[in-house]
């Protein structure tokens, strides 16, 4: 009866453990970009629909009494319009406490953005599923920065928190398809992990596009 020596099981389990060692950050890396497609969509929804729920006839913003650009007061009544449609297990309005302190979040290119704990402008909550909302008022439109794995890092626009704009009878996710905010640009990556559930613009940006591909592998 043949029997394998030890230095063939040897060599097999090194043979695995390199397979193993090779692939397994792939594998946890698309895990984890399922996690924030799933993430990013369901609170999409959530806002989608408490922004429906704010109006039975008309959601026409601009009448909620947006203030000036990144006026305290716009901030407060979007949010005053939206809380009784939102479960929250933490209201922080305009003081510190529901984003990580400290902490600047930054663009891919790793330049600091913006330190949303400490900010003035932005009404700040945290969602009973841990999601993390930043509420401002642009004077003509609403702006909203979602966090979606609450103070776990990287703390990154593009990967973990996502910007959506409020406008009348819609919630358009930054970087869409004609927006403003171009995809690839600063804030330009909601639209693409939205619509496309993927994250390749951490691999091949020059290859993606509306007008282009919608993956790495065409």
């Amino acid at each position: 009866m043949y029997a394998f020596t030890l230095a063939e099981v040897l060599i097999t389990l090194g043979i695995i453990g390199v397979v193993a060692a090779l692939t397994m950050p792939s594998l946890i890396q698309n895990h984890r970009e399922k996690v924030t497609v799933t993430r990013l969509k369901k609170v999409y929804s959530i806002l989608s629909q408490a922004y429906m729920s704010a109006s039975s006839e008309n959601i026409d913003i601009t009448e909620w009494g947006l203030g000036e650009r990144y006026s305290q007061e716009g901030a407060e009544a979007i949010a005053e319009n939206l809380k009784p449609y939102l479960k929250i297990s933490k209201d922080c309005a305009f003081e510190k406490g529901c984003f990580p302190p400290d902490v600047c979040y930054r663009y891919l290119n790793e330049t600091c953005w913006y330190i949303i704990d400490v900010s003035n402008r932005a009404y700040k909550l945290i969602l009973s599923d841990g999601t993390l909302i930043a509420i401002e008022s642009t004077g003509t439109s609403g702006k909203v920065f979602v966090d979606i794995n609450g103070f776990g890092g990287p703390n990154q626009d593009g990967k973990d928190i996502f910007s959506f704009r409020l406008e009348k009878n819609r919630v358009i996710p930054y970087g869409a398809q004609d927006d403003t905010i171009l995809f690839g640009n600063n804030e330009g990556y909601t639209a693409w992990v939205i619509y496309n559930e993927n994250m390749d613009y951490l691999r091949c940006p020059d290859k993606l596009g509306w007008d282009k591909a919608s993956s790495c592998k065409g």
